[in-house]
């Protein structure tokens, strides 16, 4: 869980810039496993303040936040304990979504290859997951959070 401290160290950084901004609110929902898939429950944990400038968000933008757990994702980047910025919206070939494949959540890269879509981790430990009965794409990445404390 991400803690207070953590939260308003991020908004001592964007307010130490210099910027002035309007908040947008993103639900902080817990976390999201990047490995093998898990049953997840859903609950708000608070509330991150984003600057919907920086991230050129649309003023109607449904966003929510998680924090990352495991490697599968590594080599796009995303480490264990960072926190993704999610949007609900279609995903398309290639974004990095969180997704439910078969009741089990993950995040992972979406790919459609013959018109069969799946998911692949960036991380060659880990097979790519092609779904049995369901995959429902929760939110597409549109931003990274990396707190400097670690």
């Amino acid at each position: 869980m991400i803690s207070l401290r953590q939260i308003r160290a991020l908004n001592l950084l964007w307010l130490s810039e210099g910027r002035s901004w309007i908040r947008h609110q993103v639900p902080f929902l817990g976390s999201i496993i990047a490995g093998r898939p898990e049953i997840q429950e859903g609950r708000v944990d608070g509330c991150i303040d984003i600057d919907p400038t920086t991230l050129r968000l649309p003023k109607n933008a449904r966003t929510f936040a998680l924090k990352v757990r495991g490697d599968s994702m590594r080599n796009a980047a995303i480490l264990e304990g960072d926190i993704v910025i999610m949007e609900f919206r279609e995903a398309k070939h290639g974004d990095i979504v969180a997704a439910l494949i078969d009741g089990e959540t993950t995040l992972k890269r979406f790919v459609i290859h013959g018109g069969v879509p799946y998911l692949r981790a960036s991380n060659p430990k880990y097979p790519d997951l092609i779904p049995a009965r369901e995959l429902v794409i929760q939110g597409v990445q549109i931003a990274l959070l990396r707190l400097s404390e670690r």
